[in-house]
């Protein structure tokens, strides 16, 4: 992701930079945030973007406390009132088992790179890895 950044045009990595510093201080406040490297609601580094990123957008299946379910989705992708109704449940994404598989991919990742278990469960804020040499 780093390295994505780096190769942007200079302009972008200084947006970029600037709705980093922006995203540290809404967190700081508590104010939800938009990831920092959309631009024009796009993402910046697409090609080279995160496999969290890439799960974005799914219909997703969640158990509820009660012990049922329910479907959550990104309202961009599913803009037509009844847009899910129609949708068969072979088409939602399990959000449990699939946490659980890209804990693991993670966890892959992170010993076949010679991480330490201790780094390897940490999160990233995209914030913090932009802005790491400031």
């Amino acid at each position: 992701m780093r390295e994505a950044v780096a190769a942007l045009p200079c302009e972008t990595r200084e947006r970029i930079g600037q709705q980093a510093r922006e995203v540290r201080e809404r967190e700081a406040r508590g104010e939800p945030v938009a990831c920092p490297l959309l631009v024009d609601d796009r993402c910046a580094i697409y090609s080279s973007r995160p496999l969290i990123c890439r799960t974005q957008g799914l219909p997703l299946l969640l158990d509820t406390e009660d012990g049922g379910q329910e479907v959550d989705f990104c309202p961009l992708n599913f803009t037509a009132p009844d847009a899910l109704d129609d949708l068969e449940e072979y088409y939602l994404v399990p959000l449990d088992r699939l946490n659980l598989k890209l804990v693991l991919a993670n966890l892959d990742h992170c010993r076949a790179a010679g991480l330490t278990n201790t780094v390897s469960g940490v999160r990233h804020p995209m914030s913090n890895i932009i802005l790491e040499d400031e």
